[in-house]
Formats: structure tokens, C-alpha cells, sequence
């Protein structure tokens, strides 16, 4: 069969749908890139916030309406369908096979027979190959799940409790995706910090990780703040690949939301750690995300947070308008705050974030910086350094008056800057 795959939502499912087109690949199906060459149309769905799960509903009743016009078949899967499994079923009959959080090979089976299944999440999987694509970076997921009980995160009512992959199964994956050619390994997680597996931890993944030959970066997603301590900071400062990238979601600085929220209030102990990180790691550069206008958040918590922003002064920030998710806990605290409210802030958190970005890019003119190149596009190439994670941070562009290997790692010097991208020249 000819097959076409559409991925909503987090890298988390990029890294599973890559690994389902490994097995399709290998059962003799074909991957092609337009919907109107397939007889299989697949979904990837995400249910994180209302957004979220307005695209997927969205592109399920596009691919439906096709469907009435062109005979193909129509799968679909993820955390939509594992939350909202016989509403779907019963809303959308013309699907042809609903499954929730499952591993890719039950999906693949799931493609060839057009059987539903509705069970408990199954958010892991041994490695069974991937899809190497275009792109110089992959996704390699170790766990999914969740055992926090944020406030407002619904991932744990849809993935379950966090479970880890195999130890030896996320090595011989990410040994493989560098034999063919990946440049940037990206570990990925609900909850990274928290990885355990038969007596190994974090801290022994990535320094086995960091002893893989080859040429390649690995960067750290979804760090939990408790997580971040000092045998980690060290591991990372001590490394040979590991890059000087945290990611930290804070969610917010006023101790009275962070403890509505469930997650640590204690926002001087984060301080002390970013510190910490400075001092062992100058070049440190910290992504963070913040939600506004969570319940009960009034004018003074937010001040208390644009003030955190001004003092601690993140390389990165992502900002979310808070989504009153049905089935968390925050989702009966009250007094909501108005959306347009919300709104307001928000803009207000990413005003005062581009100052602080615009001043910290006017530092990098001059300076040279190794960076990945991922394409080329209007007379210049574009990559990204160590600074940036694909698709959620800037770029650099890059002047070259000779071709440039696509995928390669090459030395450019800073010449100009916008709040978010850099240019630059190859050198």
C-alpha cells in the first residue's frame, strides 16, 4: 500500500511516526509525501491543550471529507483518540481504524487490518528501526508518561504513569541514527530528568551516549526543575557531545500559582540552580515556558513573573495562554481569568522577552559559532548552533560564496541579528 502520514503535536510523536515508517518500509509498504497518491491516510493526533486538539479534530474532518471523494482509507491515532476514544468513534464513523497511545508496530498492524483498539496506553517500544529522512537531527524518545501531578496537565490521564524504554534498545537506536549520518541526537521525554531503567539512570545514559563515535551533538528536552541537579549539570558540563542547552520548563515565578499549579514554589532553589549552571557553564543558554493566566492568577503574580524574566534573563522563553483542560485538577479551581486577560499578558511576557533576546543577540556580532546546516533557501544557506533546538528557537543565515555540504557541521561568524535569528558568514 501506498501510505501518507501526517504528525501532530510534540517531537515525542515525530520520533514514534519515524519508527512506524521503518516498519511499513520493511512490511513492503511505500511512504509517499502527497495525501492524493495514497490508498492509507495516517494521523498522529495530540490532545495536550484545546488548540491542540482542535488541529487534530480538524484534520481528521479534512481527511474524511477527501475520503468521500477519493477512495482511501482513513487511520487514525495518538492522544486525541486515546482520551476521546468513543466519542470519536461514535462522532466520526467514517474512520476506518481508531487506536489511542500504542507502539508502532500495533499501529502498522492496525494500517493492514483496519481494526480498532481501545485499551491502556502503551506510550513505549523497542527499536525496531527508523525512517533517516532529510533533516541532520532525530528525535530519540526514552520514555513517555507521566508520574507528576501538575494541575493542569491532562498527558498523565492520557499516557498513564511514565515509563522508561530499554537501556540498551535507546543506545543501539541512537548508534544507528548516527551510522546514518544524523549530526544531532535530541532526547526526548515527558519527564527526562526522571529516566530509570534496571539500575541505570540519566546520568549513566548520557554518559554512554556521550561514548558513541562519530561526529554529532545531543541535546536535552523537557528537563523537570527538581530533576536538574548537580550530578547532571557536571555530567553535561564534563561532556564531550552533550551541548551547554537547558531546558527547563518553570512554568511560573509566583509561589502562590506554582504551588496551585503542584509544582515546586520554591522559584530562589531555581534560582541558585541557573546559577549554579552559569558558573560551571558561562555559555549556558536556558529555554524555559510560562503559562498565563492560570486560575486565580491576578496582576500581582504576573508582575512577579515579568520581574523573574528581567533578573534571570533566558536565552529562550515559550508562552502559553493557560487551557482549561476537563479532568485536571485546575480544571475546577476558580476564578478563571478572563481570555482576554490572558491574551493581554501574554503579549506583555513576549514584549518583554524580545528586549531581553534582541540584548542578547547584539552581544553575539563577531563572535564564531559552530553551526549544523539544515537547507538552503533564498541565495542562503540556514542551520542552527548550539543554541537553538530545531523548530521551537531562531535560525542562522548564512553568506557563502562556495556550496555548503547540507547536513554538515561548518564555522560562521555573527554579522547581523533580529529578535530571534542570527547572519552570518561562512568561514
Amino acid at each position: 500500500m501506498k501510505i501518507w502520514i501526517d504528525v501532530l503535536g510534540c517531537p515525542k510523536n515525530e520520533a514514534d511516526s519515524e519508527s512506524l515508517e521503518a516498519i511499513l518500509v520493511n512490511k513492503g509498504h511505500e511512504i509517499v509525501k502527497d495525501l492524493e497518491d495514497a490508498d492509507v491516510a495516517v494521523i498522529n493526533t495530540c490532545a495536550f491543550v484545546s488548540d491542540a486538539k482542535k488541529e487534530s479534530v480538524d484534520e481528521i474532518l479534512d481527511l474524511v471529507n477527501y475520503k468521500n471523494q477519493k477512495d482511501i482509507k482513513v487511520v487514525v491515532h495518538g492522544c486525541l483518540t486515546q482520551r476521546y476514544f468513543k466519542e470519536i468513534r461514535k462522532e466520526i464513523g467514517e474512520i476506518d481504524a481508531i487506536l489511542g497511545v500504542v507502539p508502532p508496530l500495533r499501529i502498522a498492524q492496525a494500517i493492514e487490518d483496519l481494526e480498532d483498539f481501545n485499551g491502556p496506553p502503551q506510550p513505549v517500544y523497542e527499536f525496531l528501526g527508523r525512517i533517516i529522512g532529510e533533516k541532520p537531527y532525530a528525535y530519540v524518545k526514552i520514555g513517555d508518561g507521566c508520574d507528576r501531578k501538575c494541575a493542569f496537565c491532562a498527558i498523565p490521564s492520557i499516557k498513564g504513569p511514565l515509563k522508561n524504554r530499554g537501556y540498551d534498545d535507546i543506545l543501539e537506536e541512537i548508534n544507528f541514527l548516527v551510522r546514518n549520518g544524523k549530526k544531532e541526537i535530541i532526547l526526548v521525554s515527558q519527564d527526562s530528568t526522571s529516566y530509570a531503567y534496571k539500575g541505570k539512570n540519566f546520568i549513566d545514559l548520557l554518559k554512554a551516549i556521550d561514548d558513541i563515535e562519530g561526529d554529532f551533538w545531543i541535546r536535552l528536552l523537557y528537563l523537570y526543575p527538581d530533576g536538574v541537579n548537580e550530578d547532571l549539570v557536571m555530567t553535561v558540563a564534563n561532556s564531550k557531545k552533550i551541548l551547554h542547552y537547558f531546558d527547563i520548563p518553570l512554568q511560573h515565578a509566583s509561589a502562590k500559582i506554582l504551588k496551585l499549579m503542584r509544582r515546586n514554589p520554591d522559584i530562589e532553589s531555581v534560582k541558585r540552580k541557573i546559577s549554579f549552571i552559569r558558573s560551571k557553564m558561562p555559555d549556558a543558554i536556558f529555554r524555559t515556558a510560562f503559562i498565563v493566566g492560570f486560575p486565580q492568577e491576578e496582576e500581582a503574580d504576573f508582575e512577579e513573573l515579568l520581574q523573574f524574566i528581567d533578573e534571570m534573563k533566558f536565552d529562550r522563553v515559550g508562552a502559553f495562554v493557560y487551557s482549561d483542560e476537563e479532568g485536571t485538577e485546575s480544571y475546577t479551581l476558580n476564578p478563571k481569568v478572563k481570555k482576554s486577560v490572558a491574551r493581554l499578558r501574554f503579549n506583555r511576557l513576549l514584549e518583554r522577552q524580545q528586549e531581553i533576546s534582541l540584548e542578547r543577540n547584539r552581544k553575539l556580532v563577531g563572535m564564531n559559532f559552530k553551526t549544523l546546516v539544515e537547507g538552503f533557501e533564498n541565495g542562503m544557506y540556514f542551520g542552527r548552533t548550539y543554541m537553538d533546538a530545531p523548530e521551537i528557537d531562531g535560525l542562522v543565515y548564512i553568506s557563502s560564496s562556495k556550496p555548503v555540504k547540507i547536513g554538515s557541521f561548518v564555522n560562521v561568524k555573527v554579522k547581523s541579528f533580529e529578535f530571534y535569528d542570527l547572519e552570518g558568514d561562512l568561514q
